[in-house]
């Protein structure tokens, strides 16, 4: 589980206080939900990324509020908010009509923001208790794969540290889990039960995913070659040797083999 400091601890309660009083629903995704499902991951973050199920119009009394309460919005990411005891937040509008057109586009920069793949982040929201008084909703593994997935293929070069999740997700996915063991995975017949995780998260994901979904991930692994400049940003997520690209490789194809089998 994430480490918060006490600061950390009130503004995510104001936070989520401001968000129940207009009735949205808000969702810890990113680095933090990454942490918060594998939490012996060495994967740090200096901020705390959030969807908000608000559009544009009720998301700027959401603002509003926030800067009544002092905090500073960056000016030219028009995403991040720090609050006055240095807590840094991402904040992401995403309510149904953003949904519905699948981006956010932002008011002032006129950046586009993908959507694709949250209507799961809300569905599939798990609580987690953070601190006395402190409950919030976090993605689950699978949601946060395919928003990781999306985010990449959206923008490869700028988003080639998402590999490094998409990496970590295909070695750790329910690798502490009964599941490995299970029937399924036995039956598969792997080739190493340290494949188990990028087999389970191929079967997992494809149950979440609908046709559009489908077609993102299906770019994504046909992206994932040696000609692609970031191929070794994703192969050296996990460290070097000299079997650590292959290990690459082997996850990607029992992810793929898992994933299409479902199709």
């Amino acid at each position: 589980m994430p480490e918060l400091t006490q600061n950390q601890i009130a503004d995510l309660r104001a936070l989520a206080d401001h968000c129940r009083s207009l009735a949205a629903d808000l969702v810890i995704i990113g680095a933090v939900a990454y942490q918060v499902h594998f939490p012996r991951e060495d994967r740090h973050t200096g901020d705390i990324d959030f969807a908000v199920a608000l559009d544009l119009d009720e998301f700027a009394e959401l603002e509003r509020r926030l800067l009544a309460d002092k905090w500073i919005h960056f000016a030219n990411r028009e995403h991040r908010w720090r609050s006055p005891r240095a807590t840094i937040l991402d904040l992401l509008p995403a309510g149904p009509k953003l949904r519905e057109a699948k981006q956010v586009i932002w008011p002032v920069s006129q950046f586009r923001m993908s959507l694709v793949g949250f209507d799961h982040v809300f569905e599939t929201a798990q609580l987690v208790p953070f601190a006395p008084d402190l409950t919030l909703k976090v993605i689950p593994s699978t949601t946060l794969m395919l928003l990781k997935i999306v985010a990449y293929m959206d923008d490869q070069q700028r988003r080639a540290k998402d590999l490094e999740d998409i990496r970590g997700l295909l070695a750790e996915y329910e690798a502490d889990s009964e599941r490995v063991f299970s029937d399924i995975v036995i039956d598969a017949e792997l080739e190493d039960y340290g494949l188990a995780p990028a087999f389970l998260m191929g079967l997992d994901l494809r149950a979440l995913c609908n046709e559009e979904e489908v077609q993102i991930v299906h770019s994504f692994l046909d992206a994932m070659t040696e000609d692609n400049p970031t191929w070794m940003t994703f192969v050296r997520a996990r460290g070097v040797g000299d079997h650590v690209e292959e290990d690459a490789r082997q996850q990607l194809e029992v992810f793929r083999r898992e994933f299409d089998r479902h199709a």
